[in-house]
């Protein structure tokens, strides 16, 4: 007896250590796959090969149902395609490493750090900004209860860059950047400290404090030079030049910086960072207008991102060369550059489709695995069940064999007992069945007497509640009705300067022409011009027809000043009274302009026309502001040189105006701005519209002679 259990005892044991075995294997299995895939990224960027080593590391962790093993596997795909640029997969993997292992407490807390934070990076590259969030605080957290320095720097730095990206965050943003960095200095992790002092200097850029962002510049630097970190002083001066770049005053010093970073670089043999060096160059020359210089880097720029197939770089260098040649008047090689940047912005699209494709098929594969694996265990699970049943079976009818001959010796005597209590309790029955019947009579009143109470109850309570949400609504209506007049009030006082600045200044270049006798004219035009401005000031209407007399006025002076270089005509279809049509004041000079300034001065035609025309539909009245101008299209400006959306302060505020003016009336009047075409599909120059609704459902208004 002693024997067999000695025996059993060793066999345990032996199936233990055989167990711990495997798992040491299938521990050095996935860490060397990991290893293997991560080298190959950084040595050789091959995709497949690298995923091929990944996918291993997920299989075997899988299969060794390991769930530590397996959320190491998921973080290392996620990570590889996180440097691929799939942030949406990489979200999913990380994501999915942390919540296997957040409530395990067998698994180390800086592994939950890590897979939280890779999940914050990833969800911050995607510009899903909550759960990058989310994110980062679960790590900050885990951090905190750990008082793990480095990983609340690292958690707080990645919640700085986030808030930095939401607006009315960005004062958060900073907080977080101050305590990533303190954490740093007070670990003595210079590195964390001077990749703090660069995301600091980076906010104050793009507050446009420029002077700021060069302190920790200069901080960083002393920091890196300290450290003979030979990429972070690259680094530093990379963003020293763009720095300088951006508050556009000083671009001989962007440069001198961005020539000292890609000497570092190249020293380095980093093609990623000297492609990217040279591109910025290239603006820098752009910007001053050395366009020949600009090409050069440019082109060097190019021969680098073709060597590393950076197809996202090779088109906006593409873009900027066809900017670059068509500013020289080169249009044909302006069109081929441009037809090239289209072809790698087609390019990238494909491939990132291609890349998405492969993800989900990825994940398929990888959840049809976590299916199968799932299911061997159920059934190994079942089988193993079905065994200690049958052994509990043969040991229960044992059991119940002596326990039915136990039992049967037991009724007899129960029978015996049980005979001699029947009659006692019948008795005791009897006296229990009155005694119930009064207790359940009594049961009854009392709750018919708590129901009635509930109802009571309930039908105050709904009342008071009905009170207090009438009171609420009219409180929150009377502070609606005075925001919303809050508002228009401050819109008006926005646009009132501006107009007035407008007029003001086109007297002004009358006066520096010497032209006298037409300053004569200006003044008086100018002087009914701002009467009829300061009259319509005090009113939240005015008729359509003043708004018609002042922007003709406007016009006048405008006509004047550029020595009748346009005509214009106010035009309105019989029947319209148009004192009879109230609008807000100001929304047709801005109108107008916006087609003299950006329409009809910059044109070439000979002959430049304006036309304002009132014209009845079947909703009420709509205002046309026609011009034979440019047009409305994108146009160069000086403070977005290719890109700008052609909106100015008087348009915007149009907009804006309208919209309130639409909420506190109850009317509908709306607003939109166009190419104009011809019958030919040719663009002849811009039209807006402001078009009045006049009519409500049910009603009929006049607005006859």
């Amino acid at each position: 007896m002693i024997f067999t259990f000695v025996i059993l005892l060793l066999a345990l044991s032996g199936n233990a250590q055989d167990k711990d075995k495997e798992e040491d294997t299938d521990s050095l299995k996935v860490a060397y796959e990991i290893a293997t895939a991560r080298d190959i990224h950084r040595n050789n960027h091959n995709d497949s090969l690298e995923s091929i080593h990944a996918e291993k590391a997920i299989k075997i962790a899988l299969e060794a149902g390991d769930t530590l093993l397996y959320a190491q596997a998921l973080d290392n795909m996620g990570l590889l395609y996180r440097y691929h640029q799939q942030y949406e997969e990489a979200i999913n993997l990380h994501g999915k490493a942390f919540n296997l292992v957040i409530d395990k407490a067998d698994v180390p807390p800086l592994s939950k750090m890590i897979y939280a934070n890779n999940a914050g990076v990833a969800s911050r590259y995607a510009q899903q900004l909550d759960k990058a969030v989310l994110y980062y605080k679960e790590a900050l957290k885990i951090a905190e209860e750990e008082n793990d320095l480095k990983n609340i720097a690292i958690s707080c730095n990645g919640l700085g860059n986030t808030f930095l990206y939401i607006p009315n965050r960005e004062n958060d943003a900073l907080t977080y950047f101050k305590r990533a960095l303190e954490a740093s200095k007070a670990q003595g992790n210079k590195l964390g400290v001077a990749m703090n002092y660069l995301s600091i200097s980076d906010f104050y850029n793009k507050q446009e404090e420029y002077l700021e962002a060069r302190s920790y510049l200069n901080e960083l630097l002393a920091l890196n030079t300290e450290r003979k970190d030979t990429f972070g002083l690259a680094i530093t001066y990379e963003f020293f030049g763009l720095n300088y770049y951006e508050e556009d005053k000083d671009l001989q010093k962007s440069e001198m910086y961005y020539l000292k970073s890609l000497e570092l670089f190249q020293n380095l043999n980093n093609s990623h960072k000297e492609a990217d060096v040279f591109f910025h160059l290239g603006d820098v020359s752009r910007k001053n207008k050395n366009f020949k210089q600009a090409i050069n880097y440019y082109n060097k720029s190019w021969e680098l991102a073709k060597e590393i197939n950076n197809k996202g770089l090779l088109e906006e260098i593409a873009y900027w060369l066809s900017y670059v040649y068509e500013q020289q008047s080169n249009y044909p090689k302006s069109l081929e550059y441009y037809k090239i940047s289209q072809q790698y912005k087609d390019s990238v699209a494909m491939k990132e489709q291609e890349t998405q494709i492969a993800a989900i098929e990825k994940r398929f594969a990888l959840e049809k695995k976590e299916s199968q694996i799932a299911l061997l265990e159920k059934d190994k699970v079942l089988k193993e069940t079905q065994l200690i049943n049958q052994e509990e079976t043969l040991r229960s009818q044992n059991f119940f064999l002596l326990l039915l001959i136990s039992g049967l010796i037991a009724i007899i005597l129960i029978a015996m007992l049980q005979y001699r209590n029947i009659k006692i309790k019948k008795k005791s029955n009897l006296l229990l069945k009155e005694q119930n019947s009064k207790i359940l009579y009594q049961k009854e009143e009392i709750e018919k007497v708590n129901k009635q109470l509930e109802i009571a109850l309930e039908e105050i309570i709904d009342q008071q509640k009905k009170n207090e949400e009438r009171r609420i609504k009219l409180i929150e209506s009377k502070f609606e009705n005075k925001i919303q007049s809050l508002t228009l009030q401050s819109l008006e006082s926005q646009m009132n300067p501006h107009f007035l600045f407008n007029g003001m200044n086109a007297v002004r270049w009358l006066v520096i022409q010497n032209k006298n006798d037409k300053a004569m004219k200006y003044l008086d035009t100018f002087a009914n011009l701002l009467r009829l401005s300061l009259t319509s000031n005090r009113k939240n209407v005015i008729e359509l027809g003043e708004e018609l007399r002042t922007t003709s006025l406007y016009l006048e002076i405008e006509k004047l000043r550029f020595d009748s270089e346009f005509n214009f005509s106010v035009n309105i279809e019989e029947g319209i009274n148009v004192d009879k049509v109230m609008v807000p004041p100001k929304i047709l000079q801005p109108l107008a302009e916006n087609a003299v300034k950006h329409g009809l001065l910059p044109s070439r035609k000979a002959n430049k026309e304006l036309s304002i025309n009132v014209i009845n539909t079947p909703e009420g009245v709509t205002i046309e502001v026609i011009d034979n101008g440019m047009g409305f299209r994108l146009r160069s400006n000086q403070e977005n040189e290719s890109r700008p959306d052609g909106t100015h302060l008087g348009l915007k505020l149009i907009e804006e105006r309208l919209s309130i003016y639409n909420q506190q009336n109850d009317n509908s009047i709306t607003f939109k701005i166009a190419p104009n075409y011809d019958g030919h599909d040719q663009l002849t120059g811009t039209r807006a519209e402001i078009s009045i609704a006049t009519k409500k459902i049910g009603e009929e208004v006049d607005l006859n002679v």
